[in-house]
Parts: structure tokens; C-alpha cells; sequence
């Protein structure tokens, strides 16, 4: 009965320990705190009587792991002390009872020395990364494909892959990307979604139109006069070659006086000339822009 209540003590002092000092850090927007009394590893020495002295500061990320291998150190001086007063009882007695106590009192303290390292050796056998502690949880991020507006696409639309025609909720979504371009930012889209398997002539898709791509051509059109310039986009991600599909950055701009102007005008170096047509690298706001002049169109990439 006495060594039940020493246990359920001790226990109780453990767990008080390790989660008192939780409870006062929650409270705070600082999860540093400082302890009542410093204990061994958990604090740098510092003069407890100056509570704001950062050497007394510490954080559950330091506190948890050293109060572990506090706890290991305790329950060893615990199972050597118990060694010693059961070997005491069993000298300081003649009667058979009270030497069988002791004797009891040894053996216990044994198998639990014998159990801490055991537990410790094992787990440092296995990997010793398991008796280290780490409070640490490094945030994970994930990057969705962009949609026209800036958003994501979403579960319910997919993925428009070229050569294949589009969804029903990818139509909704691609007239009101359309509607959207055309009358908030009076950027004309040549043609509707390609509704047909196989389709890339005679429509334009903007489902999995990059964010990059639409802050550009807003930007371009803001930047060549606004109203005044006309912009027209004759093809985004409807695929037909391999440099145009979903989430894919070129987009093809029509011919325009304005437009072609300020390509023109804005270009940062001389253009570079291909087998396909000129490219120019022009000024579009804070980014750049290359344009490639194709026969009928610009083939138009923001950086």
C-alpha cells in the first residue's frame, strides 16, 4: 500500500512537470516563459529573482525533450536509492519478515533500473533519433494551378487537356472567365470554349489560363492606353500545339495599331528574328514580356 501511494506521487510530480508549464505558456501570445525554479537543462544559468533575464527564458520545444532525459535520470537515482534502504531494512532487522521486505524492496528497484535502460538502449538501438524530441512541425504547402482569376481550379471543373473537349462545368466556367475578361477589363476573346472532341480551330479556351498570364495581358492592356488600345485574344489553352494548353503561360494576341505600337516602342533590346517571325522583349509594367510575331498573331509569354 505504501509503494502504490509513492508510485501515484511520483507520477503525479512527473506529469506536473511536464504540463504545468504548457497550461502558463497558452496563455501568452510568447510561448517562451520562465520557470519558477531552473532545472537542470532545461534553463541557462540565470538569476531567477529577474524574471525578464532571457536566461531564464525557456520554450516547450527546449523543456519537453530535457525534462525527458531529466525523467530518466530521476527514475535511475530513485531505483539506486530504493537499492539502498531496501539493503539497509534487510541488515537493520532479525526478523525473517522484515528481511523478506527488504530483500522485495532490492529486487523491485532492480528490474526497474534494469527496465529503464533497457527501454533506452533499445530505442537507441532501433534509432537513436527516437529519443530526440522535436516539437518542430514543419509547415507543408501545396501549389494548385491557377486559374484566370487568381484562384484555383477546382475539384469540380478538372483539368481541360487539350484535344479534348471541354466539360459542362468547364464551359460555365470558361464564358464566365470570358464575360469576366470582356467586361471588367474590355479585353476581347475572339470565340468561345471548344465544345467538340478534337477541336482547336474557330474557339479559344481560358480554363487553366496560368494567373500569371491573365495579370499580364490585364496589365498589357492597362499599360498600351486602356480603352484606347485594342486587345483581342485569338488563343490561351485550348491546346492545337505544344506550346498552348492548360496551365501553360503562352496566350495569342491579334494585330491591333495601339498594341503593336507599344510592343514596339516599349521593347527593352532589338529583336532577336526566328525562322517563325520576330520576337521582341518589351516593358509591360513591372515585368517583362517576349512577343513573338507570328503571321497573323502575337505569340505572347509573361514573365
Amino acid at each position: 500500500m505504501e509503494r502504490l501511494k509513492i508510485k501515484k506521487i511520483g507520477i503525479l510530480i512527473i506529469l506536473t512537470a511536464i504540463f504545468l508549464p504548457t497550461l502558463l505558456a497558452i496563455a501568452v501570445e510568447d510561448l517562451s516563459y520562465t520557470v519558477l525554479a531552473p532545472l537542470p537543462g532545461t534553463t541557462e544559468k540565470c538569476d531567477v529573482s529577474k524574471p525578464d533575464d532571457p536566461a531564464c527564458k525557456t520554450t516547450l520545444e527546449k523543456y519537453i525533450p530535457d525534462m525527458f532525459k531529466l525523467a530518466i535520470g530521476l527514475a535511475a537515482v530513485a531505483a539506486v536509492l530504493m537499492i539502498v534502504i531496501g539493503g539497509f531494512q534487510y541488515m537493520s532487522t532479525d526478523a525473517i519478515m522484515k528481511k523478506e521486505d527488504g530483500k522485495k524492496r532490492i529486487q523491485n528497484a532492480v528490474y526497474s533500473l534494469v527496465l529503464v535502460i533497457a527501454a533506452w538502449l533499445i530505442l537507441n538501438t532501433i534509432n537513436p533519433n527516437l529519443l530526440n524530441i522535436n516539437l518542430n512541425i514543419e509547415t507543408v504547402t501545396t501549389k494548385a494551378p491557377k486559374g484566370v482569376l487568381g484562384g484555383e481550379l477546382s475539384a469540380g471543373t478538372g483539368k481541360a487537356l487539350p484535344w479534348y473537349s471541354l466539360t459542362s462545368a468547364q464551359v460555365s466556367m470558361n464564358n464566365a472567365m470570358k464575360a469576366d475578361l470582356e467586361n471588367n477589363y474590355h479585353i476581347k476573346v475572339n470565340a468561345g470554349p471548344c465544345t467538340t472532341q478534337g477541336q482547336v480551330t474557330g474557339c479559344t479556351n481560358l480554363v487553366g489560363m496560368t494567373a500569371t498570364t491573365f495579370k499580364g495581358v490585364t496589365d498589357l492592356k492597362k499599360a498600351c492606353g486602356g480603352d484606347s488600345c485594342y486587345v483581342e485574344i485569338k488563343g490561351a489553352t485550348e491546346g492545337g500545339h505544344a506550346s498552348h494548353g492548360p496551365n501553360l503561360a503562352p496566350i495569342d494576341l491579334g494585330f491591333s495599331s495601339n498594341l503593336d505600337k507599344y510592343i514596339i516602342d516599349n521593347k527593352i533590346k532589338e529583336p532577336q528574328q526566328t525562322s517563325l517571325g520576330p520576337v521582341y522583349t518589351s516593358k509591360v509594367g513591372n515585368r517583362n514580356a517576349t512577343f513573338l510575331k507570328e503571321s497573323d498573331h502575337w505569340h505572347v509569354v509573361f514573365e
